[in-house]
């Protein structure tokens, strides 16, 4: 990707939302979201159309942040989600099919479905101090297809970027070999979590530690709150270094290969077989709590100014673009090979045309 390419992208990117919200982020990662003036043009294709009113929840059910995505390959998907009971499989008509983990997670964070079909889900433990959540969080849990809890990975309450400790687990991916790579530290983080340490982490299947990659920081192969994870069909990483407002990527030995500035500031990635990515972008021009590394420094400042929210489209082949659909600010991402894709909001939930936290997408 050449500099000339990341300069212009900027203009060509910068796409409308109808309205550009303020996130905040609470002790328990609540959102409290304010309309601010933002453009209202694009002159990016959007052949997508959201589903009203799907998915439906059950009774005595409240949403709540719907941060891990994992779609059924039927129209369905799982959700793993800021509520309880805090995974749920919904069919392709929005339905609830089953659901478990109950009492589990402080913080759902991360989510993934391995080559056996068991669920591997972690938990970030809280996003600010909290002494409700003392002894809690920070771990990550594999359940079996019928949410039969296998393995938990993690010291209960301890944050700490370790061999069997993490310090705030954020996403999952599964390796072309089968191996779980989850993404390791998150902005903003409580005082309990180390300032650095992020990084990214590889375990076996039966969850071993096999080795941890990179360090805090903007340099190739550091991060700073990465987010997002996936796999192309070259076996490549993508990964959503949020903080520092990039994708990174690395081939199959872990070694840098490029820096995409041009999806946005993105919180999660998805790829289909055909190298289709898929990037959510639910920070930018945002206020948001930062490490002093980020590229705007500490404290609570606009993150990625000037750039717009919403879902990019592109080729992760060649990094083109294709399509910005905007008016949402989705933090969960995913998408399957019927076409559809799924984006989960963390907050401003009652604003959404999906009638919850929880969106699909599907063509025009």
């Amino acid at each position: 990707m050449t500099s000339a390419w990341r300069i212009t992208s900027t203009a060509a990117v910068c796409v409308s939302v109808a309205t550009i919200l303020v996130h905040a982020q609470s002790g328990q990662g609540v959102s409290t979201l304010q309309p601010q003036p933002a453009r209202t043009t694009s002159t990016m294709a959007n052949p997508y159309r959201i589903v009203p009113k799907w998915p439906t929840l059950g009774p005595g059910m409240k949403w709540g942040g719907a941060i891990g995505i994992v779609p059924d390959g039927r129209g369905g998907t799982w959700m793993h989600f800021r509520s309880e009971p805090p995974i749920i499989h919904f069919d392709a008509t929005g339905t609830i099919v089953k659901t478990f983990g109950d009492g589990q997670f402080v913080q759902a964070h991360g989510f993934c479905q391995d080559r056996q079909g068991n669920f591997w889900a972690g938990d970030s433990g809280p996003f600010a101090d909290d002494p409700k959540t003392a002894g809690r969080g920070y771990q990550i849990f594999k359940y079996s297809p019928e949410g039969r809890l296998l393995l938990t990975l993690g010291k209960a309450g301890v944050s700490r970027a370790g061999t069997d400790t993490f310090i705030n687990p954020t996403a999952c991916a599964i390796a072309p070999n089968g191996d779980i790579i989850f993404a390791d530290g998150h902005w903003p983080r409580p005082s309990i979590s180390p300032p650095d340490g992020d990084r990214l982490v590889r375990l076996s299947v039966d969850g071993r530690f096999i080795s941890a990659f990179g360090k805090a920081g903007n340099g190739p192969g550091e991060f700073l709150g990465p987010h997002g994870l996936a796999f192309d069909s070259q076996g490549r990483l993508f990964v959503a270094d949020r903080s520092n407002n990039r994708i990174q990527i690395f081939d199959a030995n872990m070694a840098f290969v490029d820096e995409w500035r041009h999806f946005g500031r993105p919180s999660g990635i998805a790829i289909l077989k055909d190298d289709t990515i898929v990037v959510a972008d639910s920070e930018s021009s945002q206020r948001i709590d930062g490490s002093p590394m980020a590229p705007e420094g500490a404290g609570r400042v606009v993150r990625n100014p000037g750039w717009q929210n919403g879902i990019r489209v592109g080729s992760a082949r060649d990094g083109s673009l294709r399509a910005f659909i905007p008016g949402t600010r989705p933090e969960g991402m995913a998408a399957d090979e019927l076409g559809n894709i799924y984006g989960g909001w963390t907050g401003g939930c009652d604003a959404s045309p999906s009638g919850g936290c929880l969106q699909k997408w599907v063509r025009r």
